[in-house]
């Protein structure tokens, strides 16, 4: 099956980058200019999977290729939504969650279902309680989103919108568990700082490996440039992606420096993969 690509619509931590207020941390190179976490998988009929719903969602979803004028009608907007899939219920990874009710509203008043961990989707329903109404009530999607949950056994494969998608724990160290994700023969991990060793098994043979690395001084919580690269040296994808990176990463400094088949993502980058 052919024909997936995964779109990379923020690459930035949880303060988006280059951040204000610190002149030497800016960037003039719109490669390093990064949206809060996020990505879309789209599909070879149409199918939308959205990852996470961070607090830049509406202008994700509005230029996800980062190429739309301002101006003029942006026709490479998303305007379906088929799933989202959650990695975890942080902020950056969740406070964008109101902007689901355009989709709703695109899609007729759908409910739109929200994939991931158990406790995670218990925090995000008593967080945002307004975007959950029962089967019983009167969903007015014009005015709040019309959400549901389901969550997800680590291992279990579904099909979501004709694509295989297996949830698997990550440790995002002291800030507790993620959820990482193979869907097709792509791995899609943020917020990572280590694996168990069990979820190495959903990282075997992808095409692509899409994988959180902060910087490349050590973090608690993250993953740095080091830890990164042991992964790929261990999982071998034949290509990998670098995503949630701080301003210290810049591109044209570090494109170059990183070993054959790995890259630095950037906002708008459409990666193919199989979907089988």
């Amino acid at each position: 099956m052919s024909g997936w690509n995964l779109v990379v619509t923020g690459c930035g931590t949880s303060h988006g980058s280059p951040p204000w207020g610190w002149p030497e941390q800016w960037s003039e190179d719109p490669r390093d200019h990064r949206r809060r976490s996020g990505a879309i998988i789209r599909g070879p009929d149409g199918q939308v999977l959205l990852i996470d719903a961070g607090p830049d969602l509406m202008h994700q979803m509005r230029d996800p290729y980062r190429d739309w004028d301002g101006i003029h009608y942006p026709h490479r907007c998303i305007t379906r939504c088929d799933a989202v899939l959650l990695t975890h219920e942080h902020a950056d990874h969740t406070h964008g969650i109101n902007e689901l009710r355009h989709l709703n509203r695109l899609q007729g008043g759908e409910p739109i279902v929200i994939y991931g961990h158990a406790p995670h989707l218990a925090q995000l329903r008593r967080r945002f309680d307004y975007c959950f109404p029962t089967e019983e009530e009167e969903a007015y999607y014009l005015s709040r989103p019309v959400l549901r949950t389901r969550s997800l056994a680590d291992g279990l494969t579904l099909e979501l919108a004709g694509l295989p998608v297996t949830a698997f724990e990550q440790s995002h160290g002291p800030a507790g568990r993620t959820t990482g994700f193979r869907c097709g023969a792509m791995g899609y991990c943020t917020d990572v700082k280590v694996f168990p060793e069990a979820s190495y098994a959903y990282l075997q043979d992808l095409d692509l490996l899409v994988l959180g690395m902060l910087r490349e001084d050590e973090h608690e919580t993250h993953m740095h440039l080091a830890e990164a690269l042991m992964v790929v040296e261990r999982v071998r994808p034949r290509r990998t992606v670098f995503v949630h990176m701080g301003p210290e990463m810049r591109y044209a400094r570090w494109q170059g420096r990183l070993p054959p088949g790995v890259e630095l993502g950037f906002d708008g980058m459409a990666l193919p993969f199989g979907g089988a």
